[in-house]
């Protein structure tokens, strides 16, 4: 029984002597294995990254870079730094001139890779900064696991390829994929990308490719079954990518700013667009100080053109007055029920075209002709003009603003807020410029394009890329053009055409096209206010040159200069009849005729 006890007694003395040693030990080669194998220098995991796999989630606050790094890669860096470190010391030990001369050549090596990362480093900051953080950003938000490649092939603006891969632990579902998908179509300006998910077993990948463009021509036979098809509150702007139809709907934004450069096709686009509330039975305001923007507008009994400064002054005005008007009667039409019942009249349509050519002419107008004593400071024309832009959807009065650059002096106001309220931006042959102004800097860029006819329709959905319809009103063969501009103006009073409000509310008598006006004052029974009626298509205005001439269609030039123009001209404007013995001239032949001159 003693000699148990005594063998316990020493099985214990034993164990307690090996463990003391063995913590003794673990004291002083601890540090070293943490070292050595990559480990935390306190034995605390910082991320989730194993022996081969880097980390993607942080377990510790603490977290730096280096602990998202597989541990063997750690273990390899240490190892191999400390390995390094001996060998310099042993070799200034033994041999140090050659040794001073192998640092300092590793030193020049190293010195030349740095600059060589930190030009790379340079180079790529803004692709950086401005396409892969961003998306980066984006789409951990729905997947937090954090890529681990992420790769955006560009040419210039130009995205070729993105390239996304994660761990194999990530959990990618359906949902997950929509979401990476609008992540990279909103950040990166793609629309519609060729998608290949790769989710089969350890693959966790995705690459996006851009789709085939919209075709270069696209006429009206080609969306003329949308047009029919769409709805009262959507407008059919062209085709898109895949040949799928591109609408835009009232519902998303009730304005629209169409900026672009010279020849980009807006006013193509502002005629495709037209046409389509015309045939509904909208009320078309062509406010144009150009006067030649949309001349096959010139007579149709649904559109009041407005060029001279005080035209364009009074039609801006009333435009405002309207709205008041249609506003007031909304609300009382509701009676408490909390929707519009009552029919505030027809669409109208306010299509300002260039107005930063004619807006000073405004703003001078009205310094000169208003009453100091009686009238407000500011011309009642920008007022109406801002308060359209702000209330006009209740009211189904709707601004299309055309300009080559959509600046705040071109709206009348001192700040963007009529151009921010424009939330359909059609945008024709835009540069940098122009697209930061109108669009914004948070939405990229899509690469310019010389193509007639193509545009970015940029809406809530994000940003579209869309060929319009040709539809010749401009072409440079006459005879072609003669019949595109017979066609639209008969089209645009084929369905329900909307007569022009009249009565003491009703738009001034003179800024009515005059057949209309002249069978308004005849009438013994005048239209009522926002009526609509089916009429016939009225007949082009004819003028003679002296009558021509009167009206500033030539500028200054006098009559007897205008008749030796025509008389040496190699293509004359055609007489299309006779007055008291001169000849009658189509005004649109007249306009294109004066647009030759100068």
């Amino acid at each position: 029984m003693v000699v148990l006890c005594l063998v316990v007694l020493g099985a214990i003395l034993v164990i307690r002597v090996l463990s003391g040693f063995l913590l003794a030990v673990a004291r002083v080669l601890g540090p070293a294995w943490f070292w050595f194998t990559g480990h935390s220098m306190d034995g605390q995991h910082r991320t989730n990254a194993t022996w081969a796999r880097r980390g993607d989630r942080a377990l510790h606050p603490s977290a730096l870079p280096w602990h998202y790094l597989p541990r063997r890669r750690r273990a390899g860096y240490r190892t191999g730094g400390t390995v390094l470190a001996l060998a310099i010391g042993y070799g200034l030990v033994t041999a140090m001139f050659a040794t001073v001369v192998c640092l300092c050549c590793a030193t020049a090596a190293l010195a030349a890779s740095g600059v060589w990362r930190a030009v790379h480093k340079i180079r790529h900051w803004h692709h950086e900064r401005h396409y892969v953080r961003p998306l980066e950003g984006t789409i951990m938000r729905a997947i937090p696991a954090r890529p681990v490649t992420l790769e955006v092939e560009r040419a210039g603006d130009v995205i070729k390829r993105v390239a996304i891969e994660w761990s194999h632990d990530t959990e990618i579902g359906p949902a997950d994929q929509s979401y990476v998908l609008q992540a990279v179509t909103t950040r990166l300006a793609i629309e519609a990308p060729d998608t290949d998910w790769q989710l089969k077993g350890r693959m966790r990948a995705v690459t996006f490719t851009p789709s085939e463009p919209p075709p270069t021509r696209v006429t009206w036979e080609d969306v003329a079954a949308a047009v029919k098809a769409a709805a009262a509150d959507e407008l059919v702007l062209g085709m898109g990518k895949k040949d799928a139809i591109t609408k835009a709907s009232y519902g998303q934004s009730p304005h629209a700013a169409i900026p672009g450069g010279s020849g980009g096709g807006k006013s193509n686009l502002a005629a495709f667009m037209l046409l389509q509330e015309m045939m509904r039975g909208s009320l078309i305001f062509n406010l144009d100080p150009k006067w030649i923007s949309h001349l096959w507008l010139q007579g149709l009994p649904n559109v009041i053109n407005a060029h001279d400064i005080p035209d364009l002054h009074l039609a801006l005005a009333w435009l405002g007055r309207e709205l008041l008007r249609r506003t007031r009667a909304a609300y009382y039409s509701a009676e408490g029920t909390g929707r519009v019942r009552g029919n505030v009249g027809p669409r109208i349509i306010v299509l300002c075209e260039e107005l930063n050519y004619g807006m000073q002419g405004l703003k001078d107008y009205w310094t000169e002709a208003r009453d100091k004593d009686a009238d407000p400071k500011r011309s009642p024309a920008l007022t109406g003009l801002a308060a359209l832009s702000a209330a006009g959807r209740a009211s189904d009065m709707h601004e299309w603003l055309i300009a080559q650059m959509l600046t705040v002096e071109s709206t009348g106001v001192r700040d963007s807020s009529v151009r921010t309220n424009c939330g359909i931006k059609l945008m024709a042959r835009h540069d940098r410029p122009g697209w930061d102004m109108v669009v914004g800097k948070h939405i990229p860029m899509p690469p310019q394009t010389t193509i007639p006819g193509r545009i970015q329709v940029v809406t809530g959905e994000g940003v579209r890329e869309t060929q319009v319809p040709y539809l010749h009103l401009d072409d440079k063969d006459t005879e072609v053009s003669d019949k595109a501009v017979a066609w639209a103006r008969e089209l645009a009073v084929s369905g329900a055409v909307a007569r022009i409000p009249s009565g003491p509310e009703g738009v001034p008598l003179q800024l009515w096209p005059p057949s209309v006006a002249a069978r308004a004052i005849s009438s013994h029974n005048p239209p009522e206010l926002g009526d609509v009626v089916r009429q016939e298509p009225a007949q082009p205005p004819a003028k003679t040159l002296r009558e021509a001439v009167d009206e500033g269609v030539f500028g200054r030039r006098s009559l007897a200069a205008v008749r030796k123009a025509v008389e040496r001209a190699a293509d004359p404007p055609k007489p299309v009849g006779t007055r008291g013995g001169a000849n009658l001239y189509l005004l649109t032949d007249l306009h294109t005729f004066a647009k030759g001159l100068r």
